[in-house]
């Protein structure tokens, strides 16, 4: 798993400024250490302090404090912060506990990545390095206790019969949305603005240029291989995942959002673009993680090629509208991404798989027996779960995507006003 991370590191840093490289490199280094001991130590805890009421794993039965502000009684229910388990890091208590933090570690340095790399080139490194420990040890947390730890989104199911609650298998939301949305308020709570780029006859923009185009080309299949070793290597792996049809499903994604942000770049600017082109195949990984093992063949093509689409196209927006200075394209290749493949998989899931996800509808669901996570288009036999799964899901887009944002707002607006403009 810890090649996500190091393939995020590369991918953007292929769009800075050679000299300025090193220090981009670095300062995410410093943000990656710092990010897992400040992880272990307080936002485990806030991750899955209440982990033990939804996995049945020895070593995790003792952690049954998830708090809510509805309900006084510690458990599931409308739960949103665990408060258990806090210095994981600090001291061995059992392989379980030990595992998941391991894991977890690398995907909440993942998210907190992305605001980091985006200003790391252009903000003063102090800034970056207190604003990504912000984030990492307490917002973060937040949003990944939702959907992972036993909060109220995962429990939608249960708590509103909205489908099998918010479902994400391997980060569409809550590492890649989390983060995309994260670095899109922390350029404009800094007030990293964009100054717009020179349109072309067509009225379209010219994308940034890769500096380093290699590194971008070889972030972005590190990262497909990453996104396989997050599914595969998760401590407490799901019961029967199909492998063959998840690994098929992340090469179809990637292929084919590559191929069309490539070939529209190609339209626009007469010539393929490394930029686009890496930042495509991303963009399907991306957008079909939540998805993996919940669509069929032809759906995961289908969701890279929209994703592939949407990254060239909400790089116009983010730079003339919102008027953000996202040279590394990170808030269209991880935060839109993200958001298509958390709605997606409300359209695609066919049924097949995910029976008792969540703990909803164990054994049978919408009457059906053996009915698994299901959107609209479902196999011959089961029923479509519209708009149950399609409302858990947007609920979930939502709630991360304005957490991620208006915290990060927050934390570098506050930082710029103590440590100055942008340099």
């Amino acid at each position: 798993m810890y090649l996500v991370p190091l393939a995020v590191l590369l991918v953007a840093a292929g769009a800075v400024e050679e000299r300025r490289a090193a220090r981009a490199a670095t300062v995410a280094l410093v943000v990656f250490a710092l990010v897992m001991l400040l992880y272990g130590a307080v936002g485990f805890g806030f991750q899955f302090g209440g982990i033990g009421l939804v996995n049945d794993a020895p070593g995790l039965k003792a952690l049954v404090r998830e708090w809510s502000p509805f309900d006084t009684t510690l458990g599931l229910g409308w739960g949103i912060i665990g408060l258990d388990a806090f210095g994981i890091n600090l001291l061995f208590i059992n392989a379980d506990l030990t595992n998941l933090y391991l894991y977890h570690a690398a995907l909440a340095a993942t998210a907190v990545f992305m605001p980091a790399l985006a200003l790391a080139a252009r903000v003063r490194s102090r800034v970056i390095v207190i604003g990504a420990a912000l984030l990492g040890m307490f917002v973060y947390p937040l949003a990944a206790n939702w959907v992972w730890g036993g909060g109220w989104l995962q429990q939608f199911g249960l708590t509103s019969a909205l489908g099998h609650g918010m479902v994400d298998l391997a980060g569409s939301g809550v590492v890649y949305l989390f983060g995309g949305m994260a670095t899109l308020g922390a350029l404009l709570g800094y007030g990293v603005r964009s100054h717009t780029r020179v349109a072309t006859a067509a009225n379209s923009p010219e994308f940034p240029s890769a500096h380093l185009p290699l590194l971008m080309i070889l972030g972005a299949f590190l990262f497909l291989i990453g996104a396989g070793v997050v599914v595969f290597g998760d401590p407490f792996p799901v019961a029967d995942l199909p492998i063959p049809q998840i690994q098929l499903n992340l090469l179809n994604a990637a292929m084919a959002g590559l191929v069309v942000a490539t070939l529209y770049g190609w339209f626009v600017s007469g010539e393929p673009l490394a930029m686009l082109a890496a930042r495509g195949a991303v963009a399907g990984v991306v957008a079909v993680s939540a998805s993996l093992p919940f669509i069929p063949a032809w759906a995961a093509l289908v969701i890279g090629g929209v994703a592939g689409l949407l990254l060239p196209l909400t790089t116009y927006a983010v730079e003339r509208w919102i008027r953000a200075d996202d040279r590394a394209l990170l808030v269209p290749t991880f935060g839109v991404a993200g958001i298509w493949g958390l709605l997606a998989l409300a359209i695609f899931a066919d049924g097949t798989y995910g029976d008792g996800w969540n703990k909803t509808g164990i054994g049978r669901h919408l009457g059906v027996t053996g009915q698994g996570v299901s959107g609209i288009f479902v196999q011959t036999g089961f029923v479509p779960d519209s708009p149950g799964q399609m409302e858990a899901q947007f609920f979930g887009v939502v709630a991360i995507g304005l957490l991620a944002f208006l915290s990060a707002f927050l934390i570098f607006f506050v930082l710029r006003r103590i440590g100055g403009a942008p340099e």
